[in-house]
């Protein structure tokens, strides 16, 4: 059975359990406090993603699914989530202490209901998940609630992998499971700047705009040396993207926030826009082409602390 927790701004009510506290439904289990934010890794196709949350499950290990249903739906635009900047979806919240094998994010997609919906070339388009609003989108990365501590965790939704246009489906995109979640307080981050020169469409052929600071991306894979390789819903995904815009200063820069501690290979791409999730694109593509400009491997991210890694032309 699954144990249901309605999350207020105030309180937290337990339902469905006739009546018991939620102190005596877990009185034998250690507690923790978990909270959830959310944030994102942009995309160039769409102006604006607003998606509206009904609610988050934890599944602890070995234990019932515990669903905690939001008062209210949650709705953000999570184009306005990026480099860092983050919004809370669950309040901190008292659940049993312990491994957790996934999390699920309630969302609601309904067709034809104006809940969850992007901006594309100007006009709105429906945002549909795959396995449909009913199951939500689940994260199948573990996570751990410390006993009698704070916990909060920060979802990274990477919208160049998870957003796709199918094909025959007029007004619709497709909100895939493309996310990554992991511990604010036991994580790093990666910054740094891109050669002018790695961008100039005349020199190497870029697919990008300028301007509109899209087309530009640096992805990160996981583990030193690896291969690298377009988005193509496949083990060979980057864990995740980041794109590269022009600061005040004139610099090109980037930023991943929320890493876990470990090592990566990090690839620049000016050719972004070429890249469809779904399919496999490469630099033989006649009309689409992509691929990397600059590579580098042996990245090491550590916990509390900024890796600064700078593309350079030479690279």
């Amino acid at each position: 059975m699954n144990r249901t927790l309605i999350a207020g701004s105030v309180a937290l009510a337990l339902a469905g359990c006739g009546g018991s506290s939620f102190n005596e439904v877990f009185e034998d289990t250690s507690t923790g406090t978990i909270s959830i934010a959310i944030t994102d890794a942009p995309v160039d196709n769409v102006t604006e993603v607003w998606v509206e949350f009904s609610g988050v499950t934890l599944k602890p290990q070995g234990g019932d699914e515990i669903e905690i249903a939001f008062s209210s739906p949650k709705s953000f635009d999570l184009l306005t989530l990026q480099n860092g900047v983050t919004a809370v979806l669950q309040e901190p919240t008292t659940v049993p202490a312990g491994p957790y094998s996934w999390v699920r994010l309630g969302v609601n997609a309904e067709l034809g209901v104006r809940d969850s919906y992007a901006i594309q070339d100007g006009m709105e388009v429906e945002l549909r998940i795959p396995s449909g609003s009913e199951r939500g989108l689940q994260l199948s990365g573990g996570l751990t609630v410390t006993a009698n501590q704070s916990s909060s965790f920060v979802v990274d939704w990477d919208l160049r992998k998870a957003l796709v246009d199918p094909v025959g489906q007029p007004g619709v995109l497709l909100l895939r499971p493309s996310l990554r979640i992991s511990d604010q307080t036991r994580s790093g981050t990666l910054t740094g700047t891109v050669d002018a020169a790695l961008l100039d469409a005349n020199a190497t052929g870029c697919a990008n705009d300028l301007a509109a600071d899209t087309g530009n991306a640096v992805y990160l894979f996981d583990g030193p040396n690896s291969d690298v390789d377009d988005i193509n819903d496949s083990d060979t995904d980057p864990v995740v993207t980041a794109n590269v815009t022009q600061d005040q200063d004139g610099d090109y820069v980037y930023s991943v926030s929320y890493l876990e501690v470990g090592d990566y290979t990090a690839a620049f791409t000016c050719t972004a826009s070429n890249d469809d999730p779904a399919e496999d694109d490469n630099a033989d593509d006649a009309v689409d082409p992509f691929e990397f400009a600059a590579v580098v491997n042996d990245i090491s991210i550590a916990e509390g602390e900024t890796t600064v890694v700078d593309f350079t032309a030479a690279q």
